[in-house]
């Protein structure tokens, strides 16, 4: 995670706009180092207790998703597995395997800022059987994830990721 610097976050207060555009500035800059614009914050109390960008690219890690990486990082720092209360911010609606960790890890909810219908499709060549996943893990776990409200632009990373490539 070369492009966002999780340690200078943790410890800092954010409300729902702040930590989601702080999510979605973090991903335009994961985007314009190359990377996949997905970003999330781990926030308990309104303290950040950890951080992730997408590793896809970078680490060749097929399960290195934005939320999945900030949950490690969360845990790895608290030294438990148990993220109970935790929200997770999102730069984007978060995929059916990012849901399943968050629940495992007690995360109380998922806030993001673009809804699915944003990622391109050099980033999700199938959203069809994404969105049918996503429907699966929402069928057994409702409440996990919502759009957030922030006053940050979520098509942002996605418009730099273009450019990008």
């Amino acid at each position: 995670m070369t492009t966002v610097d999780v340690d200078a976050l943790i410890g800092a207060r954010f409300d729902e706009d702040g930590a989601l555009a702080r999510a979605v500035e973090l991903a335009g800059v994961h985007a314009a180092a190359g990377q996949l614009p997905f970003v999330a914050l781990v926030v308990r109390d309104g303290v950040v207790i950890g951080g992730g960008a997408n590793s896809y690219l970078e680490d060749h890690d097929p399960s290195g998703h934005g939320e999945v990486v900030a949950i490690r990082d969360a845990t790895r720092r608290l030294g438990r597995a148990d993220l109970g209360g935790a929200i997770v911010y999102s730069s984007c609606e978060p995929c059916a395997i990012c849901r399943l960790v968050a629940a495992a890890a007690g995360v109380r909810e998922i806030v993001f800022a673009a809804d699915k219908g944003l990622v391109p499709a050099a980033i999700d060549s199938d959203p069809v059987t994404t969105g049918r996943l996503i429907d699966a893990v929402t069928a057994v776990l409702p409440a996990i994830a919502r759009r957030g409200r922030t006053g940050a632009d979520p098509s942002v990373p996605f418009t730099i990721f273009g450019e990008k490539r």
